[in-house]
């Protein structure tokens, strides 16, 4: 006699991931285990051979009035000073606005707090420092990979609950955490590095640094990836019991 599936429970039955798709992600998550870190290193490292040459950092517009805009004219080239509407949040101008030239009054470019400084002559350090946050994150993409690949291959062998999974998905969550913290922090680090080489650090500089700002998104997927882990670890603790009471 073939057993009826009990009413209700039909959800319980269907896999959100089957064995062999398993394994298939596990091999690609192998691909960026190896992968990832070093493009991420080969990055920084490239970035360190071209020094004297041009560096990117991002910047902070502080005085938008100050900066200085290329024309041509029948003199020749030169430049004139901007002279934009400020956008503020409070006290934090968070933009500023630029006229079209013969577009409407009410039509202007909206242009970002934020821009990317272009400075030549850099120096080893400063390009390694540019790329530093790329490198830590090729770094963490591929040592959560193969923290990844461990579960996912025991998910593809029936046995989701092995002791070691909970330490990897811990592990992950610091790797996150790591990797938003780079993010955050280096870019940072590497504008104040040339900043200071150019003489732009001062209170008077229309630029400054990038201010250090958090993403929360990276923090909650921590918390989930932590929530993961206790879930797994009690998952472990009840199969081993289930396993003595037999």
């Amino acid at each position: 006699m073939t057993a009826q599936p009990t009413p209700g429970l039909g959800w319980r039955q269907r896999r959100f991931i089957s064995p062999r798709l398993a394994r298939i992600l596990a091999g690609i998550m192998m691909l960026i285990g190896v992968t990832a870190p070093i493009a991420g290193i080969a990055y920084a490292i490239n970035g360190a051979t071209q020094a004297q040459g041009p560096v990117k950092v991002r910047v902070v517009v502080t005085e938008p009035g100050a900066l200085q805009v290329p024309v041509s004219g029948a003199a020749g080239p030169g430049t004139r000073p901007l002279h934009p509407q400020g956008v503020t949040e409070g006290d934090l101008a968070v933009s500023f606005d630029l006229t079209v030239p013969s577009a409407a009054a009410s039509s202007f470019l909206e242009v970002p707090r934020e821009l990317t400084l272009r400075a030549w002559d850099s120096t080893v350090t400063e390009q390694l420092l540019s790329r530093a946050a790329a490198a830590v994150l090729g770094l963490c993409i591929g040592l959560g990979a193969v923290l990844l690949r461990r579960v996912l291959l025991s998910v593809a062998d029936g046995q989701p609950f092995r002791p070691g999974n909970p330490a990897c998905l811990a592990g992950i969550a610091a790797l996150i955490v790591v990797a938003s913290l780079a993010a955050a922090v280096l870019p940072a680090v590497a504008s104040a590095r040339v900043l200071d080489r150019l003489a732009l650090d001062a209170a008077a500089s229309p630029i400054a640094s990038p201010p250090v700002n958090l993403d929360l998104g990276p923090l909650l997927a921590t918390l989930v990836v932590l929530a993961l882990a206790e879930a797994f670890r009690r998952g472990g603790e009840l199969a081993h019991e289930v396993e003595g009471l037999i």
